[in-house]
């Protein structure tokens, strides 16, 4: 045991501060409000590709020239092409937001009635925050319960991503 009790005390700290930044770390990435608030903008980043993609757009900088338009003389009608390729597109995915939309709403319904709400009236919104509060309590209790799997499962991931 010849380490010195003042190095070992200094290196505890460190753990202690470093086991800290881990749980820190770990609560950003599971509170359901900043999980929810990630989702939202992942799926209106999506949306607006997808809206981008339908509808030949992109969210780049704009071309205002008469080429890219399709309105250059003797061009070859590039936009009318686009708005031709953008609707063949749209029917061709009509189908499938058909199918996808009742399948969703069961998803919904189900989540609603797990949340104890009414699946007729809770909205989408509604049933997310409601599913998020009660795994975090969940977790939250879980957490009270054992605390030192908590800690040992902070150091694991400390060792891990601390690589």
């Amino acid at each position: 045991m010849g380490e010195d009790p003042e190095q070992l005390e200094r290196q505890i700290e460190a753990t202690r501060a470093k086991l800290g930044q881990d749980i820190d770390a770990l609560e950003e990435k599971v509170n359901p409000k900043k999980v929810a608030a990630r989702s939202v903008e992942s799926a209106k980043e999506k949306l607006a590709e997808a809206k981008d993609k339908v509808t030949g757009k992109t969210s780049g900088p704009k071309d205002n020239s008469l080429a890219s338009q399709g309105g250059a003389p003797g061009g070859n009608g590039l936009g009318e092409k686009a708005a031709g390729l953008a609707g063949t597109v749209k029917e061709k995915a009509q189908p499938l937001v058909d199918k996808a939309t009742p399948a969703a709403q069961q998803v919904k319904e189900k989540a609603a009635i797990r949340a104890g709400l009414d699946p007729r009236t809770a909205d989408t919104k509604q049933v997310a925050t409601t599913l998020a509060g009660e795994t975090w309590a969940t977790v939250q209790e879980q957490t009270r319960r054992n605390p030192a799997l908590v800690g040992a499962a902070a150091f694991v991931l400390g060792f891990l991503f601390g690589r």
